[in-house]
């Protein structure tokens, strides 16, 4: 038998008492933390002196070409793929797919760059494609975002709409050549958003809800280390702080496991042994400007490696306190520049990669009209730079491409973001703490060689 719950005025007025206190309790706490930020938080990082040896670096263009012949020229400057790639490495690729059109890697770049690896002369190895772009599908598939969703530039190759169209391409073609969408461990505040694709077609933002791997379990996820957080004093009371996340995952093709940190391993007996196979790791990314750090290419791409969940807005109870790498720079006033500072220690501590190939094929910019489109899809908001930048120094290939193209788009905000003479702009922020953490990384344009 079913009871009718009845509420008494009294309850009403009690719990609407309540709810104004825990709202005006969580007003006063953000104010609290905006009256006691540090004003060091937000100021901008100190140039670093570069050491003439330590932070020289060479990087290889090519330039004016369709995409493909773009990366050939880029790795044949570079001394050819052998040059980066053994025989039987293990290669991880990892690309942009969080978002379509000028926001995702150009797709006929990405399958440049993985046919001169498995053409590789005597290449007995595999190649792994890999991204994590914070979103699952509905059967739980990582593959999501531009893997699904049609773009109507930036895919270059005849009779393709989308990123997806290199899974079957490669498989029936027999080639050594799988795919991998990362999924983050935790659940996330921001799932509900559509994040411009309406009912989620192509893909639902936030994790699985597994948590970390905890210490022996050999699983496929994501590692969060909290005995190596970055931390920085932010207000008079707490530290903004991020735990060093790092993924696993296993080949669909040959079932070996892949630990960023840990290298390549075989699962024997329940347990994770070392195979002594070589990780190489490229990197293909894009080159736009970005809201909150001014730019984003090679030194930010990781943010498509490490785990959104594990801090705000993720809402798994053991990232209470922290922040996600995104949100690390978040506070009153803003410095979202900051996020450079875990996306380096990442990169130090962890594993950086072995090559870079930044395509600049089509760039967005913020517009000097506001527009209600997002800067990574609409055809107005986007400039076309035929360009493929290659090298191992993410810095000096940011530097150069802020340097050489962003500064060249319309953007309304081209010194604000790209002057890298001036210690204000958002980028000289971001890529000088960059530098900092990272501890190598050339800015200056005397330490890097242009190879053309």
């Amino acid at each position: 038998m079913s009871r009718r719950l009845t509420v008494s005025r009294r309850g009403v007025i009690v719990g609407t008492v309540a709810a104004g206190l825990g709202g005006a309790a969580f007003a006063l706490r953000r104010k609290l933390r905006s009256m006691t930020q540090l004003s060091s938080f937000a100021e901008p990082p100190p140039p670093v002196a570069h050491d003439p040896a330590r932070d020289r670096a060479t990087i290889y263009l090519g330039r004016g070409g369709a995409p493909s012949a773009n990366v050939d020229a880029a790795l044949d400057k570079l001394g050819g793929i052998a040059s980066v790639v053994g025989g039987d490495d293990v290669v991880i690729v990892k690309v942009s797919a969080q978002w379509w059109n000028q926001g995702m890697t150009n797709v006929a770049a990405v399958k440049r760059v993985i046919e001169h690896v498995v053409e590789r002369p005597g290449f007995r190895g595999e190649v792994i494609v890999f991204e994590n772009t914070h979103f699952r599908l509905a059967d739980g598939s990582g593959l999501a975002r531009a893997w699904v969703r049609p773009s109507e530039r930036n895919v270059d190759v005849p009779g393709w709409t989308k990123l997806g169209d290199l899974i079957p391409h490669f498989r029936e073609r027999g080639a050594p050549v799988s795919f991998v969408g990362l999924i983050d461990a935790g659940p996330s505040a921001l799932s509900g958003d559509e994040w411009h694709d309406p009912g989620h077609a192509a893909g639902v933002y936030g994790g699985d809800g597994r948590g970390p791997i905890e210490p022996g379990d050999p699983r496929d996820g994501y590692h969060w280390d909290f005995g190596r957080t970055f931390r920085l004093r932010k207000t008079w009371f707490d530290d903004a702080r991020t735990p060093l996340t790092w993924p696993r995952f296993t080949s669909p093709a040959s079932g070996l496991v892949v630990d960023l940190q840990d290298g390549v391993l075989r699962r024997e007996a329940g347990r994770l042994v070392p195979t002594g196979r070589k990780l190489t790791w490229i990197n293909v990314t894009t080159a736009n400007e970005h809201a909150a750090t001014g730019f984003t290419g090679a030194c930010k791409s990781t943010m498509g490696v490490v785990d959104m969940s594990a801090g705000a807005l993720g809402t798994h109870e053991r990232a209470r306190g922290y922040q996600s790498v995104h949100y690390f720079g978040q506070g009153t006033p803003n410095a979202s520049w900051r996020m450079a500072g875990p996306l380096a220690q990442f990169a130090r501590e962890v594993r950086a990669p072995d090559l870079i190939v930044t395509v600049a094929e089509w760039i967005a910019f913020e517009p000097r009209t506001p527009t209600d489109e997002d800067l990574r899809h609409s055809a107005a908001t986007c400039t076309q730079a035929r360009t493929v930048v290659a090298g191992r120094d993410p810095v000096a290939i940011d530097a150069w491409v802020v340097r050489n193209l962003m500064i060249e788009t319309p953007s309304a905000n081209r010194k604000a973001h790209f002057d890298l003479d001036d210690p204000d702009a958002k980028f000289t922020k971001f890529l000088r703490y960059y530098r900092q953490v990272r501890g190598v990384g050339a800015i200056d344009p005397a330490l890097i060689t242009v190879v053309t």
